[in-house]
């Protein structure tokens, strides 16, 4: 693990070469399936002292592939995401602190209006030129956020979160 904090100031995320992956169990933990998600766009700002920073995220909803149109259809639908009526998940986030030789970042994480507390391992970072990359991982339990459908088919309740983004330092 490699964690740099990059330099003081205000960072924008970059849609087009961030990935969000989401990861879950289904027919009774038998097989996984996988997930992403588009970033639509946010802002890191990086402060002094690093506990001072934050980072807000907007994820379109609507937006979920999992290579099924109908798993796809079924979790943009009213019975999970509701994404017609619920276009974002938002992420607002403001403690970055270092725990047990990890990097965390705790932040409120929003599912059709619904917000709750998230933990999530800054697993590495890379700063170069203006830029910086940051690979982070939470566990997002879906009932938590009143997405309750299909447990009694088997389906599972945690979810692994992975967040790939490049952020690019504003010039004001």
């Amino acid at each position: 693990m490699s964690v740099t904090v990059p330099p003081v100031g205000e960072y924008r995320l970059d849609p087009a070469r961030s990935r969000i992956t989401i990861a879950g169990t289904h027919l009774f933990g038998m097989s996984t399936v996988t997930g992403t998600f588009a970033l639509t766009g946010g802002r890191i700002v990086v402060a002094e002292p690093v506990t001072d920073s934050l980072a807000e995220a907007e994820i379109d909803a609507a937006s979920f592939a999992s290579g099924s149109r109908t798993r796809d259809d079924e979790i943009r639908s009213r019975r999970f995401l509701h994404s017609r009526d619920h276009p974002l998940i938002t992420f607002t986030g403001g403690r970055v602190y270092e725990e047990a030789q990890r990097w965390l970042l705790a932040g409120t994480l929003t599912v059709r209006d619904t917000a709750r507390k998230v933990v999530s391992a800054i697993e590495n970072t890379h700063i170069e030129d203006g830029l910086f990359t940051a690979r982070a991982t939470t566990v997002i339990d879906r009932t938590a956020f009143g997405l309750t459908y299909g447990q009694r088919m088997g389906g599972g309740r945690e979810f692994d979160l992975t967040l790939e983004i490049t952020a690019v330092l504003s010039r004001t």
